[in-house]
């Protein structure tokens, strides 16, 4: 038997038959993201006991906010490339243990200053998370499956935020925001777990070793990404993340305030809703996953983005306090499924030897450039009305439903045929 046979010779070959190394792996792969959900989502539910513990005002809340998501988009890009050179889980490890220390640390914050630098490390950790999952999980699940697995995978996000208000809602009452959020390292227990019970990719052990044989160094290279034919797939890729971000977070970081302040909900009811839409976007998920295996990425990644985009006009436009309300909020989660296509689209389009510089490139640089997006709809607002403007997330999820298309198809993609250059 060969190197490269006996190295994939514990790669599972079917969806029933994952082996547990397998197994773990998607464990460790969900809990990373789930973590990393929880971190970004406690901030934002604490974010009033902060300003007013360090006599805050909006606008300094709002720079510590910033400087995490800036963070993030460095912190995406260096994981991405780290996971490529000294391996997937290492990466991963170093990745998680960055942002639950940072997080716990913010016990010992006494100033404004502090606290930013700490939140300034979590970001970094928190940025490479996604990349280093969704190249861990594609990586363990054969073809036929993993559009299930990296949905999967994904399902961490609306767990993670539901993790949030629990501590939120239960724990911060009885301990306040500080020890809440020194509880909220426990996260960093997860690299224990995954040093002793997760392997290492079969794939990226594979590429090491070619590359050993070939007498080739051992380098990764962020330009490899726009190099060749894998400059159209980087720029298209990225352009789709970028609007299916701008829809995204455009939508849902204004859509609380805006029930409270313009539409006269209460809080708890905008709360409540909040929570459904977190239920109905794991059913989402997990449909998505169950249409990229059976129809393709493209057209799951496409069918989804357009029913946001329906659904975000049908809820400014039909929103009641009525029990009808709850059913809108459950589509509107679900259909934020379509972030479990990008995790098979940008990992299958490239080779193991860049492909979580890839996923940490197109997703995080997408990220940073984010940061205009509330920007952009509080300056619509401004000139017009917040309906009009929590409009606009529409149209750019309706625009990423269509880039899609100029895409490669991936459904049937065999990772070790591309690595070979097939």
């Amino acid at each position: 038997m060969s190197y490269s046979e006996a190295i994939m010779a514990d790669t599972p070959t079917g969806w029933k038959n994952l082996n547990k190394e397998a197994r773990y792996t998607l464990i460790a792969a969900i809990g990373g993201w789930m973590f990393d959900a929880f971190d970004v989502m406690l901030l934002a539910l604490l974010a009033t006991p902060i300003m007013k513990g360090f006599g805050l005002t909006p606008s300094q809340m709002a720079l510590v906010f910033s400087i995490q998501l800036g963070a993030s988009a460095i912190g995406g890009i260096v994981m991405g490339a780290l996971a490529d050179y000294i391996g997937r889980k290492s990466a991963l490890m170093i990745n998680i243990l960055i942002y639950a220390l940072s997080t716990g640390a913010v016990v010992f914050a006494n100033s404004l200053g502090i606290l930013m630098v700490l939140r300034f490390f979590t970001g970094l950790g928190l940025g490479g998370e996604w990349a280093l999952s969704m190249t861990l999980i594609s990586e363990w699940i054969p073809t036929r499956f993993r559009g299930r697995a990296v949905a999967l995978g994904n399902v961490g996000w609306p767990l993670g935020t539901l993790l949030a208000a629990v501590f939120a809602l239960f724990l911060y009452p009885l301990i306040g925001w500080k020890a809440t959020f020194a509880v909220a390292a426990f996260p960093a227990l997860l690299v224990l777990w995954i040093r002793h019970f997760v392997p290492e990719s079969n794939f990226w052990l594979l590429s090491k070793h070619t590359q050993k044989k070939e007498k080739k160094k051992n380098k990764v290279s962020l330009l490899e990404i726009f190099s060749g034919r894998y400059v159209r797939h980087t720029v298209l890729i990225f352009l789709g993340i970028l609007c299916t971000m701008f829809g995204y977070w455009m939508f849902w970081t204004w859509l609380p305030s805006y029930l409270v302040n313009t539409r006269g909900f209460t809080l708890s009811q905008s709360s409540s809703w909040m929570v459904v839409t977190q239920v109905g976007a794991i059913a989402g998920y997990m449909v998505n996953g169950i249409i990229q295996d059976k129809l393709g990425r493209r057209i799951a990644l496409s069918l989804f983005s357009i029913g946001e985009a329906v659904m975000i006009i049908v809820f400014l436009t039909l929103i009641t306090n009525s029990l009808f309300i709850y059913a809108i909020v459950l589509l509107l989660g679900f259909f934020t499924g379509y972030w479990a296509s990008y995790g098979s689209i940008v990992t299958e389009n490239f080779p193991t030897k860049i492909r979580a510089t890839a996923a940490g490139v197109t997703y995080n640089s997408a990220r940073a450039i984010n940061l205009i997006g509330p920007v952009i709809i509080t300056s619509v607002a401004a000139a017009t009305t917040w309906s009009i403007a929590l409009a606009m997330p529409a149209f750019f999820a309706l625009l990423a439903g269509l880039i899609v298309w100029t895409i490669p198809e991936t459904k049937d993609c065999d990772m070790l045929l591309m690595d070979k250059g097939i």
